[in-house]
């Protein structure tokens, strides 16, 4: 079978072209979604979602108590007391209502291992009375007046020279 050379090179050219479309089209999906991608996680760097050595994982609230889960990975255990001022570190926290008031006399507190007397403090929850390197653990954030549901509130957290801000709306 002869075939014919004015015929076959058409169909090629516009495989190509074909081909060279496809390739184009995908290239700049590739590259948009990256951009996306990359805007993301620039955007949750900056507010402190991803990438944080203290991370908030979880919050959730009574009447009149916050319940903060934090991940430790500042490089420094989170302790009530420093013994030792190289593995270990002291937790401050700090939470403001949506004027930007703090909520809680004293604030910032340092989180302590027992409740002190009186209404306001900020205590460790978790089993070994604070949080461990690379570990989750709980700090209760008690206030003396009642949490406001609906309202957005403000933790910020600071241990180990790292600072940690989350938006929370109570429940």
């Amino acid at each position: 079978m002869k075939m014919n050379k004015k015929a076959v090179s058409p169909v090629i050219a516009v495989m190509l072209l074909v081909a060279v479309a496809v390739a184009a089209v995908g290239a700049y999906f590739i590259w948009y979604k990256s951009f996306q991608a990359g805007s993301q996680k620039n955007v949750e760097e900056q507010t402190g979602t991803i990438g944080s050595k203290l991370r908030v994982t979880n919050i959730t609230n009574d009447n009149v108590t916050f319940y903060i889960t934090v991940k430790n990975a500042t490089g420094k255990a989170l302790v009530v007391t420093v013994s030792d001022a190289l593995t270990e570190s002291l937790v401050q926290i700090t939470i403001k209502d949506a004027q930007g008031n703090p909520v809680g006399t004293g604030t910032p507190y340092t989180v302590l291992g027992t409740a002190p007397a009186g209404n306001d403090y900020a205590l460790f929850t978790s089993g070994t009375g604070g949080v461990p390197n690379d570990e989750e653990g709980q700090v209760e954030y008690h206030i003396g007046t009642d949490i406001q549901p609906g309202q957005t509130y403000t933790i910020i957290m600071t241990a180990s020279g790292v600072t940690t801000t989350e938006k929370y709306t109570a429940i």
